[in-house]
């Protein structure tokens, strides 16, 4: 056999054996397709036994993962943020996970505090020249990314939402409220910049989640009769052992109240007003 139709045959073999390995790999994503529809339609059923009317289109927008994200405290992130707000401070530790900022150059009267968990408050008189703008310049490169603008003309408030990835964390936006342009009061949850560079990630099973929901709701004699609308997002958790931790959620929005279903244990928990 010469070397140009031996060559040609292992081409063929290869080819064969690549659309093999082609053919295989569409027939497991057709199985894990249908095996997913058959999970929706039950979940449809279940929901609709209990008088919850369920649109599995919602299903559609949600990722298939969450990034799997540890924060970890920043001390040199909370001083840079009490300045942003601030201006010059002096920094003391008071003992259990409590930092507290004072000015220290006599333009802005304010301090700020910050516990271990990211829970912040300040009080400052600082004039700016926009509030909107002041919030962006302070709060974008810490990670926050939306900024809702609420105004009667004489009282201003700036909602700043934080988010890791695409997802939002939350319970972690910072208020800023202002008094004509004169900031007055910051308040919220502060979570620092974060490593994503060994970041994992976390398969978000919705139809999981829903269940537990579900589960939740016959058990606590909770009302709703359809869910309106789903979303994938982050909590910020506090305990002694691990004060800052990120939970993802899966946020269920009923027609009477909203839920967060945490997506590693199942627990679900009501949205607070």
């Amino acid at each position: 056999m010469n070397t140009a139709r031996l060559k040609n045959i292992v081409i063929l073999i290869l080819l064969l054996a690549n659309a093999f390995l082609l053919v295989l790999l569409f027939s497991r994503r057709a199985e894990e397709n249908a095996a997913h529809e058959r999970s929706v339609a039950q979940l449809t059923a279940l929901l609709s036994a209990d008088g919850i009317a369920f649109d599995s289109a919602l299903l559609d927008g949600l990722p298939d993962t969450v990034l799997n994200v540890q924060p970890a405290r920043d001390l040199a992130a909370e001083q840079a943020l009490a300045e942003g707000i601030i201006g010059s401070v002096t920094s003391i530790d008071s003992g259990g996970g409590i930092y507290r900022y004072y000015s220290s150059d006599g333009l802005n009267s304010g301090s700020c505090l910050i516990r271990s968990g990211g829970a912040l408050e300040a009080a400052v008189s600082r004039a700016v020249d926009d509030p909107a703008e002041f919030c962006a310049d302070l709060c974008v490169p810490l990670g926050y990314r939306t900024f809702d603008v609420l105004s009667d003309g004489a009282r201003t408030v700036v909602t700043a939402s934080r988010f890791v990835g695409e997802l939002e964390v939350c319970n972690a936006s910072l208020i800023f409220t202002f008094s004509g342009s004169t900031l007055t009061t910051v308040t919220g949850t502060f979570l620092p910049p974060i490593d994503m560079s060994e970041s994992g990630e976390t398969a978000l099973d919705a139809v999981t989640a829903l269940v537990r929901f579900l589960d939740y709701r016959n058990a606590s004699g909770a009302v709703c009769t359809g869910i309106t609308w789903l979303s994938a997002g982050y909590l910020v958790q506090s305990t002694t052992s691990a004060p800052l931790q990120l939970v993802p959620v899966l946020r269920v929005d009923t027609d009477v109240y909203s839920y967060y279903v945490n997506i590693v244990s199942g627990e679900v928990s009501r949205v607070s007003a």
